[in-house]
């Protein structure tokens, strides 16, 4: 532990990830090995009749139920504070999330490239869909590896990963957006509700402690 309690390895971590992916996003669409992940993805998928579906639960008022269970969850499993914590990231990607977009004025996967479906708008990363997936199906994930035991910790894990999984394909069947767009965006989002979380458990340890 840092002598002012702060997590300092985690959030170095998730600065540097955040450096290095926003970089890489900003100058290098796509990156290689992009296109051949896209179209196996794409063709392994069973049409795309799903994705629909899938993507409305990132609109009202589906989102507003994913929002409470996130929040609920995390209470459950951890506390007040760390409900607050991914409350406070919830609103920051429903803030900042599609504003982010034009940090990076990355492109948008390229019909000639790949199957696209319809004309989608705007830029391509980070993914909007996949923010709010992160700070919701990611934070109970990362809360119940790191909070909850036996079968509820198996399960959370288990439904949530499939979940994330189901999600980035949900993006890249329809050729919205790259495969290194998804994976970009979890790993952003999720380093640093990992680093939020060891904040807090960091805070709780020097609480025990005196």
């Amino acid at each position: 532990m840092s002598p002012s309690g702060l997590p300092l390895r985690e959030l170095a971590v998730a600065a540097l990830c955040t450096l290095l992916v926003g970089v890489a996003m900003a100058m290098t669409p796509p990156l290689p090995g992009d296109v051949a992940v896209a179209r196996a993805v794409q063709a392994l998928s069973p049409g795309t009749a799903w994705v629909p579906v899938l993507v409305s639960t990132a609109y009202a008022p589906t989102k507003f139920i994913l929002m409470a269970i996130a929040v609920l969850g995390a209470w459950r499993l951890a506390g007040t504070r760390t409900a607050a914590l991914v409350l406070g990231f919830i609103v920051l990607e429903q803030l900042l999330g599609e504003e982010s977009k034009s940090i990076f004025s990355r492109p948008r996967p390229s019909p000639e490239l790949i199957a696209v479906m319809g004309s989608p708008k705007g830029f391509s990363f980070p993914s909007t869909f996949i923010t709010l997936y992160s700070v919701t199906v990611g934070a109970l994930v990362l809360i119940a590896w790191r909070s909850a035991r036996g079968a509820p910790r198996t399960a959370i894990i288990t439904v949530g990963v499939a979940l994330l999984v189901l999600a980035g394909a949900a993006r890249v069947v329809p050729g919205a957006h790259w495969p290194s767009d998804v994976l970009g965006t979890y790993l952003i989002c999720l380093s640093w509700l990992h680093a939020g979380l060891a904040l807090i458990r960091r805070g709780d340890t020097r609480g025990n402690l005196q």
